[in-house]
């Protein structure tokens, strides 16, 4: 077998390889075997018929499963002979395959970006230490007291500033429902059992304030104006009338904290839970400034080298980012109309975001291969371990899950990542400073 390399493109290679005649007729013989053994054809029983006649029944079954053999195999040799660092899969362009001749074919394919790793010890970082203040538990304990927070009625008296009113509503726009000018907002133009707080930042501005004083059971006529940037367009700074019915009105009710609150957190007194939540919260910004600290690692080695990327591997890594940001954009309710406008933005931060991750990736590679750094299976096995747990399911089974769908190679490469990470920041600068 030969074959011959062009380098048609930064990171784009084309092979030609040619097998040996010998060898596809080698192949070929032991095929025609195979196929005479079950071929069906009259006057002869299974496996007797003559090979010629066989030949030339199944000539082209045979010749494609000749070529479904040894092209995956030759393409493989060369690759691990050639030594080539090849990233996606290869595209087969042509193929030559006379009998008596060589097999040759054409294959292009991407490979890793190659390039002279930068000094990557003693890299200068920055560590910003946030202590945990008397201040931020009492925060926390807000929040939790929130959360645990029962709601009553109020009776006989009028709506005011910081209750919830129930109310049903319908909203008019020129005229119109707003469900008609607006599709993909029908719930802005109406409503039922829609709990309002009674605030200025609340729904939209203006329209809680308008029934304060109103009480349960009265209808009013509320007046906004949708603002200039509002997110859906039909109704950008457009007057809209909305008809509301009161229905009801609670006041939210906050649960002293006293060793019966901690008790229904799960911890048994409260000086215990200001303890755990100062640790949780310590740990968070250890992990927030850790991240930081691998933020600023990454962000100097890419600064200090520059090479070319795979095309493919781009535009497969934006196209992925891309879906990222629509699907996530379209749960905070973001609508189509609004995303389309943004298309060209969104596509640009995506393309770039996929060039900072690959080159950083092939960094971070280059890195861990040169200082031998590996994952041991006792690190996947934990790592499924913990992602079983988040996604409570069992991890034989995720890990199962994984491995058809071909995730475990990114799961080792997120272990690696991380290792290497860690070893770069072990290996640094680290300038430690108070918040």
């Amino acid at each position: 077998m030969s074959a011959t390399i062009e380098t048609i493109a930064p990171c784009r290679k084309k092979l030609r390889i040619e097998v040996a005649a010998s060898r596809v007729a080698g192949v070929r013989a032991e095929i025609l075997q195979e196929f005479r053994k079950g071929a069906a054809i009259p006057g002869f029983r299974p496996g007797k018929a003559p090979e010629p006649m066989v030949e030339k029944r199944y000539a082209a079954e045979i010749t494609k499963e000749v070529q479904q053999r040894l092209i995956p195999d030759a393409y493989r040799e060369t690759v691990k002979e050639q030594k080539l660092h090849v990233v996606g899969m290869p595209n087969v362009e042509s193929v030559e395959n006379e009998t008596g001749k060589p097999l040759v074919f054409t294959a292009t394919v991407d490979t890793a970006p190659e390039f002279k790793l930068p000094e990557y010890k003693g890299i200068a970082v920055k560590k910003t230490e946030t202590p945990v203040l008397d201040a931020d538990v009492d925060k926390t304990i807000a929040g939790l007291r929130d959360q645990q927070a029962d709601f009553v009625d109020i009776i006989g008296k009028p709506v005011k500033s910081g209750d919830f009113a129930i109310v049903n509503y319908t909203g008019v726009v020129e005229g119109k429902p707003i469900g008609e000018l607006a599709p993909e907002a029908k719930t802005l133009g109406e409503h039922k059992e829609f709990w309002l707080l009674i605030s200025a930042d609340s729904f939209m501005p203006g329209f809680s304030e308008q029934l304060i004083g109103a009480q349960v059971g009265e209808k009013k006529q509320v007046l906004v104006t949708f603002p200039a940037d509002f997110a859906v367009k039909p109704l950008a700074s457009k007057p809209a009338t909305y008809f509301v019915d009161i229905t009801g009105l609670k006041e939210k009710q906050l649960p002293e904290v006293n060793d019966e609150f901690a008790k229904k957190l799960g911890v048994d007194s409260v000086e215990k839970l200001k303890a755990e939540i100062s640790k949780g919260l310590a740990g968070e910004r250890e992990a927030q400034a850790n991240s930081e600290l691998r933020k600023q690692v990454v962000d100097h080695l890419l600064g200090k080298v520059e090479f070319d990327l795979p095309e493919a591997l781009v535009a497969q890594e934006t196209k992925s980012i891309v879906y990222d940001l629509v699907r996530e954009n379209s749960q905070r309710g973001v609508g189509k109309d609004v995303l389309e406008s943004k298309k060209e933005e969104i596509f640009g931060f995506a393309a770039q975001s996929a060039k900072e991750r690959l080159r950083s990736s092939f960094i971070l590679g280059a890195i861990a291969e040169a200082e031998k750094i590996t994952v041991e299976e006792a690190e996947m096995e934990q790592r499924i371990a913990a992602m079983a747990t988040r996604y409570r399911m069992p991890a034989e089974k995720l890990k199962a899950q994984l491995d058809e769908k071909g995730g475990l190679g990114e799961v080792e490469e997120q272990i690696l990542v991380g290792k290497t990470l860690d070893f770069l920041i072990a290996n640094a600068k680290v300038e430690v400073a108070k918040a």
